[in-house]
């Protein structure tokens, strides 16, 4: 019969399970790695139940395992939460804020903001989990979100931004080999086992494009083959801009619905209020 697990051999299996080695996860933790295998071997004993079967090339998770990563990781952001609030009173400004967005959004428009930002309130840290993946506010996963999706959980304050217009851009010397072509026949970069892209031009009743030359699903290497003259692609129009892209296939545009989502708990606190805030204004002139 499982017991009550100790709350301090959480991280250890969290870790294992996500970095995928006793190795991996004791240089996250800063631990040797006897100690990791250690805790994992304790919480196996206190819950009564295998998490990993060991063979020559490391540890395998079990079913068990898999069923209790989600309670684990809400464990692991709960904790990381009750640290950030700790970090300052309420009403000062300062402290951390954990702000998760997209890969596109991290790399190419929260710097600037986070710089200006600090500028006003020196005091402030940030965190950013730079995910294409939804982080669940309701946990705590972070305190707040840049959405491209409706947030469904109760409990949260959204505020709907403009919307972000995504189109079709190349490098400025882009020099397809055969420039009479349509742009759907030209060298295109699409993404790959996500398969979102090509589906969205079919249901938007475009045509698909013929000539994928390269497919990854990571949209800041998306973006990084556009630069370089792979082949056209789809990026955020006022990015495009500041990163000097040419625009082709004028009438091929897709607007995405934006929303700035934070818990309506923490909206209460100083310095989280003072970001999202901040976050509302800049983001319907960057995005």
């Amino acid at each position: 019969m499982m017991s009550r697990p100790s709350l301090d051999l959480i991280p250890a299996f969290h870790a294992v399970m996500t970095h995928g080695s006793l190795s991996a996860a004791a240089r996250v933790l800063r631990l040797a790695q006897p100690t990791v295998r250690r805790q994992i071997e304790a919480l196996e004993a206190e819950l009564g139940t295998q998490l990993f079967t060991r063979a020559a090339n490391g540890l395998t998770p079990t079913g068990m395992a898999q069923t209790l990563m989600p309670l684990a990781a809400a464990v692991i952001a709960e904790a990381a939460a009750l640290g950030r609030v700790a970090s300052a009173g309420a009403q000062a400004l300062e402290g951390v804020v954990r702000i998760t967005t997209s890969r596109v959004v991290a790399g190419h428009v929260l710097p600037m903001l986070i710089r200006q930002m600090q500028a006003e309130a020196a005091g402030l840290r940030f965190e950013v989990a730079a995910t294409d993946r939804a982080e669940d506010l309701t946990r705590r996963a972070a305190d707040i979100a840049i959405r491209f999706t409706p947030p469904r959980q109760q409990a949260l304050v959204a505020s709907r931004l403009p919307d972000c217009e995504v189109a079709l851009f190349a490098a400025p010397d882009f020099a397809p080999p055969d420039p009479d072509r349509p742009w759907q026949e030209q060298p295109f970069v699409a993404d790959d086992r996500e398969d979102l892209i090509l589906p969205a031009l079919t249901a938007a009743g475009l045509p698909a494009p013929s000539n994928v030359v390269l497919r990854c699903d990571d949209p800041l290497a998306q973006i990084a083959a556009i630069q370089g003259g792979v082949g056209l692609g789809f990026c955020q129009v006022k990015l495009a801009a500041r990163l000097g892209l040419r625009r082709v296939a004028p009438g091929v545009m897709h607007p995405m619905p934006v929303w700035l989502v934070v818990h309506e708990d923490q909206a209460r606190i100083a310095r989280i209020a003072f970001v999202f805030d901040r976050l509302k204004s800049a983001l319907r002139h960057l995005m």
